[in-house]
């Protein structure tokens, strides 16, 4: 619970909670998320929030059509970015109580 409230606790505020236990593990660890997804001759990496950092296209890949490819790519980033998502509800699972990481997962349909 929030100071002198009834609500419960933000993300935001667990995070600021820890920040003063430990206050650069936990964002270090988010920082350090990446995540890859791959089919055939090509692969993704994303970081934490989706954001594609890395693109393979092997010659297959390359031979594709662009709408082709193009679905390809966008399908991969969208697993690697849920793989990503689901890291980091893992990292902050170690550091937030049971019902609170459960509830993030929830919310974030990674239940």
């Amino acid at each position: 619970m929030g100071p002198m409230t009834d609500e419960p606790q933000s993300i935001e505020e667990m995070l600021a909670q820890d920040d003063e236990r430990e206050p650069l593990g936990v964002r270090a660890a988010l920082d350090e998320i990446t995540c890859s997804a791959r089919e055939d001759d090509v692969v993704v990496t994303v970081d934490l929030h989706g954001k594609l950092v890395g693109l393979d296209l092997g010659p297959r890949a390359m031979a594709l059509r662009p709408s082709a490819l193009a679905a390809r790519v966008h399908r991969l980033v969208d697993s690697a970015a849920r793989d990503a998502l689901a890291a980091g509800v893992r990292v902050l699972a170690d550091v937030l109580d049971e019902p609170a990481a459960a509830e993030l997962a929830a919310d974030l349909a990674l239940s």
